[in-house]
């Protein structure tokens, strides 16, 4: 409709032109000029019909050469500006017609095309018996997102997805939807690897992606929100299954800073690749695994929504690199309420890298198992780590760390209480994860902690968590065993 507006002005303007010009050559009638006597006339240009008396002006008659001048600079003065101002506003509805998105719109749109392709769709599937028919039957437990990480066909997402999982799918673009085994997790940090399988032939989903979606609150199982069902049918070849594969760009996590804009791509309430968008609200936030109760530092935090089906996909900067793996959310109803976070790439990509070559992930440990925040208040400890156990032959015990007992009247004898770690002040569990989660093996910690009312100096070689993992594990059961039998009223151990 704007173009037919502008059009009809285009001729209107082109008429009235031509309508000048025949009356100032005369093809009418004469055109002569009024007497100035006064300057509110004597402007006035009309034709001689309207004037009874044709006079000179100045003494001067135009001649027909001058009339033909004053047409033309008539024509070029009258007709030029029109026809320009109606060719500009023409042409910039064009323009607008043609994009109507500005250069912020334009960036986050490029964001969004680069990385969909990259995004996945995580079901994580579990047998179960059916009470009334006793047939074993599949069924969805948890949902949630994932990234393609290679051209071997692995992805990456949280564990707590596909934590338990009997069968797990990972479906591309709401279209393709392939089977997949997990190869690597990584419980410490809450990571975990897939890797799609090859089959003869590649699943196809005759279902669109949602519109609209009954939100349903999260798995109890730790995975994110419940998918719909789908309709499939067979299609493809095997050897071709790979070749749409597109790996993400890896971005850099150790120079971000709060305000920056991000964009996190996901499944959210299984409604397929939602694009979301905020900044870097906080850093070097603390966030304790759901699996294992180790503090993970340096952890994301940004106000770009993050809801349950989110869990494991990108958190992605302005130049649509991943700088985070969004991971969990800070609510009390369970929904989006402005607080996320996600893994800081640097770390995403170490510990990737580690399970891809040996299978686990290599962190230095003291040896101990400590007791949780919650287990050392209710012992009357206001602040510092309490240590439980000790394993046999690890760091903590060659450098005499003491562990929590009972005396031989049954009256639990607390063990040492770490209060700092290589000069940092250590109040909770989080303040000391921070200052070991930087140190390797091998590497020295100086302890300071409280024993028997004193402070006292330990030294400690921290060792590697794959020479101490079986011990650890022991370790644990037996405190556990322990608890049981009432020793101490304990909900678990943080093994370091």
């Amino acid at each position: 409709m704007k173009t037919i507006g502008y059009s009809v002005r285009l001729v209107s303007t082109l008429v009235a032109i031509t309508t000048v010009a025949l009356i100032l050559s005369g093809a009418t009638h004469p055109v002569s000029l009024s007497p100035t006597t006064s300057r509110t006339t004597s402007s006035i240009l009309r034709p001689s019909f309207l004037n009874s008396r044709s006079v000179k002006v100045g003494g001067f008659d135009p001649s027909s050469e001058g009339r033909r001048r004053i047409l033309s600079g008539l024509t070029i003065g009258l007709g030029l500006p029109a026809l320009s101002s109606s060719f500009n506003g023409w042409n910039g509805n064009i323009a607008e017609a043609m994009t109507r998105l500005n250069m912020d719109e334009q960036s986050v749109v490029k964001v969004f095309d680069k990385n969909t392709p990259s995004v996945v769709f995580i079901t994580a599937f579990r047998d179960a018996q059916d009470q009334l028919t006793l047939d074993r039957q599949e069924y969805p437990s948890s949902a949630g997102s994932g990234f393609v990480w290679d051209m071997d066909g692995h992805v990456v997402t949280n564990l707590h997805v596909v934590d338990g999982a009997d069968n797990v799918e990972v479906t591309f673009m709401g279209t393709m939807t392939m089977a997949a085994k997990v190869v690597g997790v990584d419980p410490d940090t809450d990571l975990a690897i897939l890797k799609l399988i090859p089959s003869s032939q590649s699943t196809i989903s005759s279902q669109q992606p949602p519109t609209t979606v009954s939100l349903q609150p999260s798995s109890t199982g730790g995975g994110d929100a419940n998918p719909t069902g789908t309709v499939k049918g067979k299609s493809g070849n095997s050897q071709d299954h790979m070749h749409f594969l597109k790996p993400v760009l890896f971005g850099d996590s150790k120079d971000l800073r709060v305000g920056q804009n991000v964009y996190a791509i996901g499944n959210p309430f299984g409604l397929d690749h939602t694009l979301t968008r905020g900044i870097i609200s906080g850093l070097t936030r603390d966030m304790q695994s759901p699996g294992t109760g180790r503090f993970i530092s340096d952890v994301i935090q940004t106000d770009a929504a993050i809801n349950p089906g989110n869990s494991g996909g990108p958190l992605l900067d302005s130049e649509g690199k991943v700088i985070g793996v969004n991971t969990a959310l800070l609510s009390p109803s369970g929904a989006f309420a402005g607080v996320g976070f996600a893994l800081p790439i640097d770390l995403v990509r170490n510990v990737v890298g580690q399970l891809l070559e040996d299978g686990r992930v290599q962190r230095a440990v003291l040896g101990a198992v400590l007791a949780p925040d919650r287990t050392a208040r209710m012992l009357g400890i206001d602040k510092g780590m309490l240590v439980l156990q000790i394993v046999p032959g690890s760091p903590a015990a060659v450098a005499g760390l003491r562990p929590t007992y009972r005396d031989t009247f049954g009256r639990p004898v607390l063990g040492d209480i770490i209060l700092g770690a290589n000069g940092a002040r250590v109040a909770q569990s989080s303040d000391f994860y921070r200052v070991v989660n930087k140190l390797g093996v091998g590497d020295l910690v100086d302890l300071e902690v409280l024993r028997e009312q004193k402070l006292e100096k330990v030294p400690v070689h921290l060792a590697s968590n794959k020479q101490l993992e079986n011990q650890l594990v022991e370790a644990r059961m037996m405190l556990l065993k322990r608890g049981e039998e009432g020793a101490f009223e304990l909900d678990f151990g943080q093994e370091e």
